[in-house]
């Protein structure tokens, strides 16, 4: 139908409808008022909100347009308006609908504006129904695709009306469609068709069918011949609503391709009595004639606006913005904050492109940029510097606009040029999180020259929202604060009760080790000094394992000669675990002893826990096999190792995998199978390691590598 259009004009105009734009689109009074009722009463239901929202084109497409939204992250198809309320949360969607209200009552539409405001609104929603309609008598398998596509089917012409309404009214004054069509290209590069289509393609949980809908909808039957139903549905919808609005019956010379006329008096009715009841809902009095037109809906339109203002007025609907608690998201952290002010931007104010300054965590100097496609802070800028129009929005706590290049042809710090280059604008707003004095950041808004004047409009609205944000923030702060206080108590008196029981425990400790230096100074030399010599040792490291336990920390790495050790400690150990047998200790140890990184305390303890499972695993005959090795090159990491294996069962399969697990045992008893778990959390707290290995006989072999330590070499 359209010949060559003006790339740079279509263009042009698509850009300024874009995020803020469409927040200037208003909806009949009679809508409005009637959706402030269902807001306010407690007892509304998703479906109510979503029936209302549902008659009128420009509050659907605000809804559609905030899902699509970066900020909501949602791309999947969107089935109906009940699944866009429950996405975005009952409370955000009525926040958003009295914030349309509130909007358009401070806009002050002249009579023209509010007419064609209300035309367009019947003709769209005579569309939505009869495009239903029809598509349940063809069987389409997407009604509510077609009911969208119907009300949506305007949208451009709406566009048009907000943005050139003197202008645009000439050319509605038409006389034939395609006068009007022309005139649109002639004036603005583009019909309402195509805009409309085009505005739809930017929201991807819509079905592309309904953007061609739109977008064909005043092709000849020709052309439409043979093209997707939904086309077709949308373009006769759109004929028979557009004769019903003005005249509420049907244009008696045409007659449907689709349908047989039979069929379509059934729809007309059903459309008559549903159009009937909406009325009736708005508080619109039809009088004689059950059918709505475009005259008695804007007969009142003024007491409408004035009907509206008091609603307004009498909810005070401005502290409901800030009352309500719209987005359920956690703002525990300067991310998730960004997070909810960009969502609820995007739903009140349609505000698509925001940032936020945050105090840095690791250097208060410095304020972290944050922006919502990144997890975490993209740059730090330092509070000293004065030049900077963000810095001073945040030190002063006040709203600033940021104009790299002002009307003085100043140049802004680079420092406000990257954060306006990173929104991908030409100017940005900055409005400080202020609440009583106190400031916790700043919200930067992305704009142009265009919608300058608009939102400085907005700002005090947008200022008491973020106010509320701020409070939200520091009464949260202040909760975590305290509960990091009683944290703390708690944490101290528990380390008191920890002396406590330490003391407790001490004092019989004491007792048993003079006892031992009695026995020691009165026994002969009988050759048990070594004997007493490492009962005295392994009592002082009971001593150092309970304090341990009150620091709850490693020992500081240590040194010691493990082949020392291993002759020292194994033969008491196996004596005093079953002092009735005679067990066989079989020795491969190193010729070289070495140094390994460790306590003493913490290899004996994994040592003691080794021999008393291999001496338990054996019955008769019992024989344990000590070997060590200095220097084994793991991966480039050097070690020591030393094994200890027996001539038991060994361990099956399945209980290898659980093996350093607690309370994994082949033994019997209960209470058993501790110690192998005990093993590898004090070998992994010296970066060690231990394994399994079943050895020739059967039996069970363990490995233990220990890292040697670091040699200085002479330089």
């Amino acid at each position: 139908m359209f010949d060559k259009i003006d790339n740079s004009i279509q263009n042009s105009l698509k850009s300024s409808i874009e995020s803020i734009e469409l927040i200037r689109l208003s909806s009949p009074p009679h809508v409005l008022s009637k959706l402030l009722d269902v807001c306010h009463d407690p007892d509304s239901s998703v479906a109510a909100l979503a029936d209302l929202i549902n008659t009128d084109v420009v509050l659907t497409s605000k809804l559609i347009m905030a899902v699509n939204s970066a900020a909501f992250a949602h791309s999947q198809p969107l089935n109906d308006l009940q699944q866009a309320i429950k996405l975005l949360g009952h409370d955000l969607v009525k926040t958003m609908a009295t914030t349309s209200a509130i909007q358009q009552l401070f806009a002050g539409l002249i009579n023209s504006r509010n007419e064609s405001v209300c035309n367009a609104w019947l003709n769209s929603l005579y569309c939505a129904m009869f495009a239903r309609d029809l598509a349940i008598s063809l069987k389409y398998d997407q009604p509510q695709d077609a009911y969208l596509a119907g009300l949506l089917h305007n949208v451009g012409q709406v566009l048009f009306d907000t943005r050139f309404h003197e202008q645009y009214i000439g050319i509605l004054a038409s006389e034939t469609e395609d006068e009007t069509l022309q005139r649109e290209i002639s004036e603005f590069g583009i019909s309402h068709a195509e805009l409309g289509a085009g505005i739809i393609e930017q929201w991807p949980g819509l079905s592309p069918a309904i953007a061609d809908a739109v977008r064909f909808h005043h092709e000849d039957e020709e052309q439409l011949q043979g093209c997707d139903i939904l086309c077709q549905i949308v373009a006769e919808a759109s004929q028979i609503a557009r004769y019903w609005s003005q005249f509420g019956k049907a244009d008696a010379k045409w007659h449907s391709k689709l349908i047989d006329d039979e069929e379509l008096k059934k729809i007309a009715i059903h459309v008559t009595d549903r159009m009937s009841l909406t009325a009736a809902n708005l508080g619109i009095n039809l009088l004689k004639t059950k059918s709505l037109t475009q005259d008695q809906i804007c007969r009142g339109i003024e007491k409408e606006n004035i009907r509206l203002a008091r609603k307004i007025r009498d909810a005070s609907l401005i502290s409901t913005i800030n009352s309500g608690g719209a987005d359920s998201t956690a703002i525990d952290s300067p991310r998730n904050l960004l997070l909810k002010v960009a969502r609820e931007m995007k739903l009140l104010f349609l505000i698509s492109d925001v940032a936020l300054l945050f105090p840095d965590s690791e250097d208060s100097e410095f304020l972290a940029l944050y922006e919502v496609n990144h997890a975490q802070a993209v740059s730090k800028f330092s509070v000293d510097n004065n030049n900077s129009q963000v810095i001073r929005s945040f030190l002063e706590k006040r709203s600033i606009w940021i104009e790299p290049m002002n009307a003085q042809e100043q140049i802004s710090p680079i420092s406000d040029r990257q954060i306006v280059r990173r929104l991908n604008h030409k100017i940005a707003l900055c409005l400080p999180l202020a609440s009583a004095g106190q400031v916790i950041g700043s919200i930067i808004i992305g704009s142009n020259y265009t919608q300058k004047g608009y939102l400085e409009n907005l700002s005090k609205i947008i200022s008491s929202y973020l106010k509320n944000i701020t409070d939200t923030w520091l009464t949260k702060s202040q909760g975590l604060k305290q509960q990091a206080l009683e944290t703390t108590t708690k944490k101290e008196q528990d380390e008191k009760d920890i002396d406590k029981l330490i003391h407790e425990i001490s004092n019989p400790l004491s007792i048993i080790g003079n006892y031992i230096d009695i026995i020691k100074s009165n026994s002969a030399s009988d050759g048990s000094d070594k004997e007493i010599k490492i009962l005295k040792e392994e009592l002082q490291r009971i001593g150092n394992i309970v304090l341990n336990f009150r620091d709850a920390k490693n020992s500081e790495s240590q040194t010691v000669f493990l082949n020392e050790e291993l002759k020292t400690c194994i033969p008491l150990y196996v004596k005093s675990i079953d002092s009735d047998r005679d067990v066989e200790i079989k020795w491969h140890l190193d010729e070289k002893d070495f140094e390994i990184e460790m306590t003493r305390d913490a290899l004996r303890q994994v040592v003691l826990n080794l021999i008393k499972n291999s001496v338990e695993a054996q019955r008769s005959d019992a024989q344990i096999t000590v070997s060590s090795h200095h220097f084994v090159n793991i991966e480039g990491v050097v070690f020591a190792q030393f094994s200890i294996a027996d001539r038991g069962r060994g361990i099956d399969p399945i209980t290898r995998n659980l093996l350093f697990s607690p309370l994994t045992s082949t033994k019997e008893g209960s209470g058993r199978g501790l110690g192998l778990s005990v093993v590898a959390e004090i070998l992994r707290s010296f970066k060690g390691q231990i394994k399994y290995m079943e050895n020739e006989t059967g039996g069970a072999s363990f490995e233990v590598l220990i890292p040697l330590p670091l040699k200085k070499t002479d330089t």
